[in-house]
């Protein structure tokens, strides 16, 4: 059965030109000479349905090796030539994906919102194993040295063997039901810890081989949607993080003490510009803002009235998708130089974007799916 988000669900999932006067150093010295979102190909992804209520799409897509990978509404996993749009294979799956599918070594690895999780192996062209946790998995998986980390929807974080599938161990948060938006943080993997951020506004810090707590830190003085639901972002040795109701924090990775808090709130993980001199986030009031080495904010630039929901930097600038109709592009300069209107009233983009050299794409919430060059 397809999972209807109404709008009051998507509003708590994800809560004017401007220059970058100020700002040092720029994305690029090149100044764009066309377009740099020209749709390449969209698909319509969207699934049968028969309610009043418009199904709403949380996936993302991966553009890996000249395929683009992508899970429709239809129960089927889907692999397309990047450059054409022609569909190459497809497998039938148990649910509906809520996150991105990931690559390590010979296998492609995602998972469902029924908690299966399925890897493809490339080399033989069939399933190398497929397997449940019991529930939902929201987040992206992540690999590391040959350990897979799944996040699900249940708040229990799983360590487990990348080739054959047998969970290591597995760490279980208890969290009232009804006191959280029940989204799932991505972990993040950095020397022997990983870091994941749960629904009760903890943060916390383990140890990669045995699963044991090193240290938490809470993130929010609320009661109810204090989710720590986003990846943290690594810049310049600390880690940057934050609750959906209070501003991000800079943290120390190997205490968990707070270095500085932060000016602005945001729900996902931003990117690295100016060759890692500068992190970009999106904010939740519809603003990028910039910040340095130093973590001190050097500007802001108001791209919409709604929230950012993911940065990817793309053509010498950043593309910007938010919780609307409209896709933006910021140049080197930090300029708006173009809009991407999604069409419907009713469009978001409520995944990641995916990208390499030549190719950028994204699935909105009416389940299409867009791919630029």
């Amino acid at each position: 059965m397809i999972k209807i988000l109404t709008a009051t669900t998507v509003a708590i999932l994800l809560t004017s030109c401007s220059t970058l006067n100020g700002v040092k150093a720029k994305l690029s010295a090149d100044k764009l000479k066309t377009k740099p979102l020209t749709l390449a190909w969209a698909k319509n992804l969207e699934p049968s349905y028969e309610s009043g209520n418009l199904p709403i799409s949380l996936a993302s897509p991966l553009i890996h090796d000249g395929q683009l990978f992508a899970a429709d509404g239809r129960g089927h996993f889907n692999a397309y030539n990047v450059e054409t749009g022609r569909l190459l294979w497809s497998l039938n799956i148990k649910g509906q994906m809520t996150s991105a599918p990931i690559v390590y070594e010979n296998l492609l690895i995602f998972g469902d919102n029924t908690g299966r999780v399925y890897a493809y192996d490339f080399n033989k062209g069939e399933l190398a194993y497929e397997f449940d946790l019991d529930a939902g998995v929201d987040s992206t998986p992540v690999v590391h040295n040959g350990r897979l980390f799944i996040h699900t929807r249940n708040h229990k974080l799983f360590n487990i063997d990348a080739y054959t599938g047998r969970v290591i161990w597995s760490y279980k948060r208890s969290v009232p039901y009804y006191s959280t938006v029940q989204r799932t943080s991505t972990a993040l993997i950095s020397g022997n810890k990983v870091y994941a951020g749960f629904a009760d506004g903890y943060f916390i810090c383990f140890s990669l081989e045995e699963g044991q707590v090193l240290w938490e830190r809470r993130m929010s003085a609320g009661q109810k949607f204090v989710d720590v639901d986003m990846k943290p972002t690594v810049f310049n040795s600390k880690l940057i993080v934050g609750s959906v109701d209070d501003k991000m924090e800079v943290i120390d990775l190997k205490s968990g003490v707070l270095y500085k808090k932060l000016a602005f709130q945001s729900n996902r993980k931003g990117v690295l510009v100016d060759g890692g001199k500068l992190a970009a986030f999106g904010s939740i009031n519809g603003e990028v803002v910039f910040i340095d080495s130093s973590f001190n904010e050097v500007k802001r630039i108001k791209v919409d009235e709604l929230a950012v929901s993911s940065l990817a930097v793309w053509k010498d600038g950043l593309v910007v998708t938010t919780v609307g109709k409209t896709v933006y592009y910021i140049d080197s300069r930090g300029q708006i130089t173009q809009r991407f209107d999604l069409g419907s009233a009713y469009s978001a983009v409520f995944g990641s974007m995916t990208q390499d050299e030549d190719f950028l794409a994204f699935i909105s919430s009416r389940y299409r799916l867009y791919t630029f060059k």
